[in-house]
């Protein structure tokens, strides 16, 4: 068996309908990743009293603890026509856990986890 040249976890992020410029209709599945979330910087003047220096660690925690939404950074679409998707024994969901492998010969394989 062929070893893949690289191996993408992502997860199923969106199903929907599509058209391309001439009408014609398509199912995209989009898979992605959880987008990691920027560190939080706080930086404050050199002339602030010590007393609010003292403060600032534990401003930095409370954006941590405030649930967010997820955000996920795409990383492949496919689109299939309608005859294609009904022709799929199973049909990719939102949340599906894939593994993508791309090979030597530049071939994917999606597979589900």
């Amino acid at each position: 068996m062929e070893e893949p040249v690289a191996s993408i976890a992502c997860k199923v992020i969106s199903v929907h309908p599509s058209y391309d410029p001439y009408g014609n209709e398509y199912v995209c599945v989009e898979f992605g990743f959880e987008a990691r979330k920027p560190p939080t910087v706080m930086s404050l003047p050199p002339n602030v009293p010590q007393e609010i220096s003292f403060i600032v660690p534990l401003l930095s925690q409370i954006p941590k603890m405030v649930p967010h939404a997820k955000a996920y950074g795409k990383r492949l679409a496919i689109y299939f026509t309608p005859e294609e998707w009904e022709r799929l024994s199973r049909k990719y969901q939102f949340g599906d856990e894939v593994e993508i492998r791309v090979m030597k010969d530049g071939s994917l394989k999606v597979i589900l986890v």
